[in-house]
């Protein structure tokens, strides 16, 4: 029987300051589950479709798309790569904080870097197709670098990302500080109005039948849309949502384990226990010690 994917990703850098993919690439099948990162992550398509599913919005994935994932952002990126057509792309996860003491030389350019890290505008996806390019060579530039044992050094992945910080301030057209956002947003009209509900009531019970009712649709229906629209169950999506919010709870609060249980809508604190350790891959107090 095949392993579920774990919800959490730890993304442990240890002595490192970054973890580098490049250009990886899903010949065929479709991949995509609720996940979240306790640190910064940006995505960058050089080939596919799908889309990505971020902040209770959807976006699609097509060359030239980038997208920035703050930490503990719950997303799904749902690709496709039945359609005769390859996913690759580039996938860089660091520390925020160590990015921010490296560009402080930089106003505009942090500014930009706080305003994705830290930031509460909404879903941070760009569509660089203009600058393609000029990303895809950036990137193949610090590729080389890695190759030839030179990008181990912070002045590297700095400069790495002043360049992308950089292109997307041209993307925008924007000479300071913000982020000049430029979504493709794509209105899931029926997934939107179950993740919007699911927002409001995680910490309830939560039934098919209740959503059902509350957005006006059959039950049946509503599993069915959301999973063609999402790439993924409803109750995946209310799972990752119940999690996302227990790891917070045990890293900021000393709130015993069966009150987080309750808090995140599972007061059963056996059946709390075992669903976060099946997801997240570890007991709720290893995690609190580790984190």
């Amino acid at each position: 029987m095949k392993k579920s994917p774990l919800l959490f990703d730890p993304s442990r850098l240890g002595e490192r300051t970054l973890i580098w993919r490049y250009r990886i690439r899903t010949e065929s099948g479709s991949s995509g589950y609720y996940h979240f990162h306790s640190c910064c992550e940006m995505l960058f398509v050089h080939a596919g479709v799908g889309k990505v599913i971020v902040n209770r919005q959807a976006h699609e994935i097509r060359r030239g798309m980038l997208f920035f994932f703050q930490p503990f952002e719950l997303h799904n990126v749902y690709a496709n790569a039945d359609l005769g057509q390859s996913y690759v792309r580039t996938l860089m996860h660091f520390d925020g904080s160590v990015m921010n003491e490296s560009l402080r030389a930089f106003p505009e350019r942090h500014e930009r870097f706080m305003q994705l890290w830290q930031g509460n505008s909404g879903s941070q996806a760009f569509d660089l197709s203009r600058q393609t390019e000029w990303m895809e060579q950036v990137l193949d530039e610090y590729e080389q670098a890695v190759q030839a044992g030179r990008a181990v050094k912070q002045e590297a992945l700095t400069m790495l990302m002043l360049q992308q910080l950089g292109i997307i301030g041209s993307a925008s057209g924007d000479s300071a500080g913000g982020t000049g956002r430029l979504s493709t947003r794509r209105n899931l009209h029926y997934s939107e109005a179950v993740m919007q509900w699911i927002e409001a009531h995680y910490s309830e019970e939560v039934t098919l039948e209740r959503v059902a009712e509350a957005i006006h649709l059959s039950p049946s229906y509503v599993s069915r849309v959301f999973r063609e629209e999402t790439g993924s169950s409803m109750i995946d999506y209310l799972t990752a949502r119940r999690m996302k919010q227990a790891c917070r709870l045990l890293q900021t609060t000393r709130l015993p384990v069966d009150q987080i249980g309750v808090k995140v809508g599972m007061p059963n604190v056996s059946y709390f226990i075992q669903s976060f350790k099946k997801v997240i891959g570890t007991t709720p107090l290893k995690y609190r010690i580790e984190s």
